[in-house]
Parts: C-alpha cells; sequence; structure tokens
C-alpha cells in the first residue's frame, strides 16, 4: 500500500515537474477528453461542439482525444479521471452526477475529489402535458398534489437527478410532503415522452430539447420552465417556477474538470480559454442548434455553485430517505 501510493505521488510529481518546465508552451500535445458517457447521450454532443468550436474559432492548436467512458452513471469516468492525479493534460466532462452519486451512495468519490475547471452550458427543463389535458398550469397540477397526492403521477426519465428535482423541488416549495408525492421513473427521457404524448402519463419533468418540437407542433404544452429568469421568442409565455412564486431554478448544466492536483495554470488555461469560446459565433451557432443556453463559470464560481447545489440536493434526498452516501460517514 505504501509503495502504491509513493508510486502515484511520484508519477503525480513528474507531471508537475514537466508542467513547470513547459507551461509557456501549454498545451504541446494532445488533452484527453474523457465524457462521463456513451456516444449519442446527453454528454457526448457538448464534447464534440467544443472540440469543433474551439478549433473553427482557433483558439486551441492541438487536438482532443476524445474518450467516451459510460457506465455505472458516470462513475467509471470519475475513477479514471481521479486516478491520473496532476495530469495537465486530462479534462473531463460530467454533470451534476457529479455530487449526486457521492449523495445516493453509488460512489465514495465527489465532485471535490476531482478538479472543477469551467462549467459551460445550461439547458432547462420543463414540466409538460399533453395539449388537451385538463391541467392548464403548473399551479393546477400542484393544487391537485397537494389536495390528494396519490391522484397526480409524474413522469421522469432519470431518477435521481434534475428530471427528478424539478419536480420535487417544486412540489415540497408549494408544501407537499415529498415523501407522497407519485414520480414514475422511465427508461430515459425519450420514453417519458413518449408517455405523455400517448396520454400515459399526466406529466413529464424533462429537458426543453425533448419536448419543444412536440411543443412546437401543438402536442404538448409546456407550463414551467426551470430557468431563473423569464426566457424570450418562443418561450416568452413559458412560466417560470420564480415568476409562479416559487422560488426555485434548476441549471441542467454541463461542466469541465480536471483530475486531482491539476496544475493550477492548466486550470487557468481553460476557463480562460472556454470563457472566450462563449462569446464566439462558433459556439452561439452550437447553442443555438441544441437549445443550450450559456451558463459559463469559472473555476472558483462553478465550485461555488456545486456546493450550494449539492446541499439543496442532499437536504431534499435526504427527507426522501435517499441519501445512502451521506448515512455512510
Amino acid at each position: 500500500m505504501r509503495f502504491a501510493h509513493l508510486f502515484r505521488w511520484m508519477i503525480a510529481g513528474q507531471w508537475l515537474v514537466a508542467f513547470a518546465l513547459h507551461a509557456a508552451e501549454y498545451p504541446a500535445r494532445t488533452v484527453d477528453l474523457v465524457v462521463a458517457g456513451n456516444p449519442g447521450g446527453g454528454l457526448d454532443p457538448v464534447a464534440r461542439e467544443l472540440d469543433t468550436a474551439l478549433h473553427e474559432a482557433k483558439l486551441f492548436k492541438e487536438a482532443f482525444v476524445i474518450r467516451n467512458m459510460g457506465g455505472a452513471g458516470g462513475n467509471l469516468a470519475k475513477s479514471h479521471v481521479h486516478q491520473r492525479k496532476g495530469d495537465p493534460h486530462l479534462l473531463y466532462l460530467e454533470s451534476n452526477r457529479i455530487f449526486v452519486n457521492r449523495i445516493v451512495g453509488t460512489t465514495n468519490l465527489n465532485y471535490t475529489d476531482v478538479t472543477p475547471v469551467a462549467r459551460v452550458m445550461t439547458e432547462y427543463l420543463v414540466w409538460a402535458v399533453r395539449a388537451d389535458s385538463p391541467y392548464k398550469t403548473a399551479k393546477d397540477i400542484l393544487d391537485r398534489a397537494k389536495a390528494n397526492p396519490a391522484s397526480i403521477v409524474f413522469g421522469v426519465g432519470t431518477f435521481p437527478g434534475n428530471d427528478h428535482m424539478n419536480i420535487l423541488r417544486a412540489a415540497m416549495a408549494y408544501g407537499i410532503d415529498g415523501k407522497k408525492v407519485q414520480v414514475v421513473a422511465y427508461k430515459s427521457s425519450a420514453e417519458a415522452t413518449i408517455q405523455v404524448l400517448g396520454g400515459h402519463a399526466p406529466v413529464v419533468s424533462s429537458g426543453l430539447s425533448e419536448l419543444l418540437e412536440h411543443a412546437r407542433a401543438g402536442k404538448v404544452r409546456l407550463v414551467a420552465i426551470s430557468a431563473p429568469s423569464p426566457l424570450s421568442g418562443e418561450l416568452a409565455s413559458v412560466p417560470t417556477w420564480r415568476s409562479m412564486g416559487i422560488d426555485i431554478a434548476i441549471l441542467h448544466w454541463r461542466g469541465l474538470f480536471g483530475p486531482p492536483g491539476m496544475p493550477t495554470e492548466a486550470v487557468k488555461y481553460w476557463e480562460q480559454t472556454v470563457g472566450r469560446l462563449m462569446k464566439t459565433d462558433a459556439w452561439m451557432k452550437a447553442q443555438n442548434r441544441h437549445l443550450w443556453f450559456d451558463a459559463y463559470a469559472d473555476s472558483a464560481t462553478f465550485r461555488r455553485d456545486m456546493e450550494q447545489e449539492s446541499r439543496q440536493y442532499a437536504e431534499v434526498l435526504t427527507e426522501l430517505g435517499m441519501a445512502k452516501g451521506l448515512e455512510k460517514k
């Protein structure tokens, strides 16, 4: 055990020394970009668009080697990155599973066990009902659930996750016992969408990108969006939770991380490079293609926001008896 620990320290030290010698040229070789999901998943297009836009904007002269590493809800990727301590040529793309998995107990690793580099973008979550639903507003649904929690069944594609939290936090803020909220988890957001379109799920919580085309086609009605402030254009008529007097907002974000002990100069390089990328035409086009929204945060801000967000998750999941990882402390 001592030899293994010393070996890891020596390897990390070699990376740090090598980085110190060549920081002016960084990055002087390819950078591994580990994606905590499989090709075609929600994280994968963010990695591909980052790669394309950085080169189109001429902000990154080297190349990414994109490595999709799905499995175990993102835990395999996080474990891999955690083992590459101090490596400046490794980035890792993940969502808020980076702390949710620790709370529910599927891993001992938390966001503090890797290096937050930058939050890249966000999607927003919506509540959707079928166009002919008797529920005209989100408050209609909440009022019904408050009177009789068993009378409303919510559909989600991820459990636990932001889809789930977009139901529970709204319901609990409205005075509904979270333990009584009826939630059905489907295999994916796509399946949840099929269920609401078929009239099998009265209301679903899912990403905007999953449901907007159906709303445009008049098949579903969007009754709430998790944005922190009202949106413009075709989404201006969709109420935010805050506009309904329910003080919550949920970012369905994607962020970049490095291994533990990532050199400070490498972190600065990437947070500044990503910050510049957010203002380019190349990235704006990518955002518009995918219905993403600007949510850039530098390393320190990203870390602070995750600390607050993880506390919110911990409170809700503890109340529901799902915070198994926290019980192990």
